[in-house]
């Protein structure tokens, strides 16, 4: 059985950028193993919105092109995901979050109610960090989720050929 992944917005977008070449390089080598088949990719209906803001409406199109070729089942956000999102703001955010962070919480929400133990990200101040992480899982073991989050970045993933080059 191929592992679930959920692919959060900034893995998709380092596919476009070159602020940080070693970044888009990883991205570039990970979707190439998700490619590949090893991977069942996931993403969210929230990863399609953050998306549709891209300013550039070339970079935009080739973040479609770049969802289309790799074809991640994506995941309607429902009441269920919702409120568990809330609770993680209530718990580790300060009362006047900006939608981002919303966003953020409710991906890991639809991981969570989706089974999805993987969540792979460059977001390292909201998601890959060991105390949104404890957090995050400690909310759903609460809520009586059995599913431990594991939130990590896309190096994690990559072969160990891979990661030799």
């Amino acid at each position: 059985m191929r592992k679930k992944l959920y692919i959060e917005t900034s893995v998709w977008n380092q596919l476009e950028h070159d602020d940080r070449p070693e970044w888009r390089e990883t991205s570039d080598k990970f979707f190439k193993i998700v490619s590949a088949g090893i991977y069942e990719p996931y993403i969210s209906n929230i990863v399609i919105d953050e998306i549709s803001v891209t300013p550039d409406k070339v970079r935009f199109q080739r973040l479609v092109d770049h969802i289309n070729r790799y074809q991640p089942v994506i995941l309607d956000m429902n009441s269920e995901a919702e409120a568990l999102a809330r609770q993680y703001l209530a718990a580790m955010y300060v009362s006047n979050t900006p939608l981002r962070v919303y966003r953020d919480c409710a991906q890991v929400a639809l991981a969570t109610i989706y089974n999805i133990r993987h969540i792979v990200s460059f977001n390292f101040t909201h998601l890959v960090n060991d105390r949104k992480i404890d957090g995050f899982n400690a909310i759903n073991i609460r809520n009586g989720y059995d599913l431990v989050v594991d939130i990590t970045t896309p190096h994690r993933f990559l072969l160990e050929t891979e990661q030799e080059d």
